[in-house]
């Protein structure tokens, strides 16, 4: 089994770095024999495992969003009956930016708060062969302001809260100690409730609005192991979402709406993960 490793903190947005390796030369040969072993067969990818021993993984991750940067940590385990579950707790950076609901605030009036949140998820490793996990699953999430947000210093604001259960399964190959691919894909339903004050409309006051929102989800990337326990896991994600607004969330800002558009939209997030295992 892999010795345990603690992540000591997140220092920037961009990178998560500071670890102890407490692997010693006082290590016994048979204790380095079987960390070798397990080597030859963990991949690094967040839910693979090795029959018959539970593999524990705890680290952070960045992404980067067209409208805003998700921070994570997250810890998770596939236990030797190949049961998989996984925790992630999240901040989020909202971007201040031009909004197309209040276009004549100036981007300096902009205060958007930072949106938090958590995520689980549980599944399990099938594994057909040595090379090859396929991991179905359940995610569970809920977050707060990690969707539509705005705020700004004339007493406009725009906050959300979000529920979604996605459905998913990933597809993991072995190719090599150092690096190993993967595919994830996800989709499921989503649930945006909006609450906000319009204190520059035709008719200033406060508007309630939800937002129903089918999303999908493709994620391609790799596990790059650094040593027998670290792995650098850089990926991206292609997001494609369709929104089902209520009347008040697809009314215009001058009516005391969110403006939401039912159209499908888009995007791609950039991610990066840095995770130690034992």
């Amino acid at each position: 089994m892999l010795k345990k490793i603690s992540l000591a903190c997140i220092i920037s947005t961009v990178y998560l770095t500071g670890f102890a390796d407490p692997f010693s030369n006082s290590s016994s040969t048979n204790s380095n024999q079987k960390l070798n072993q397990e080597d030859d067969y963990y991949s690094g990818n967040i839910g693979t495992g090795i029959k018959h021993e539970t593999i524990s993984a705890a680290g952070g991750a960045v992404e980067f969003a067209p409208s805003a940067a998700n921070i994570y940590v997250f810890f998770t385990q596939t236990l030797s009956n190949d049961i998989y579950y996984e925790a992630r707790l999240y901040t989020r950076d909202n971007y201040n930016a031009q909004s197309q609901m209040f276009p004549t605030v100036p981007v300096s009036n902009e205060n958007n708060p930072w949106g938090y949140g958590a995520a689980v998820k549980i599944g399990y490793d099938f594994q057909p062969t040595e090379l090859i996990d396929i991991i179905p699953y359940l995610r569970l999430n809920a977050y707060n302001n990690m969707s539509a947000v705005y705020e700004d210093s004339n007493g406009d604001y725009i906050h959300s809260t979000t529920y979604s259960i996605f459905p998913g399964v990933k597809l993991a190959y072995k190719v090599t100690k150092e690096f190993n691919p993967y595919v994830d894909l996800n989709g499921g339903w989503q649930q945006v409730n909006l609450n906000g004050n319009f204190s520059q409309s035709t008719t200033p006051g406060s508007s309630a609005g939800t937002v129903t929102q089918n999303l999908l989800a493709y994620e391609i990337g790799f596990s790059s192991k650094l040593s027998r326990n670290i792995s650098l896991i850089p990926y991206i994600q292609y997001i494609t979402t369709t929104s089902n607004p209520n009347g008040t969330a697809s009314a215009p800002y001058s009516e005391n709406g969110f403006n939401i558009s039912p159209l499908t939209s888009t995007q791609q997030v950039y991610g990066l993960k840095l995770a130690v295992a034992w």
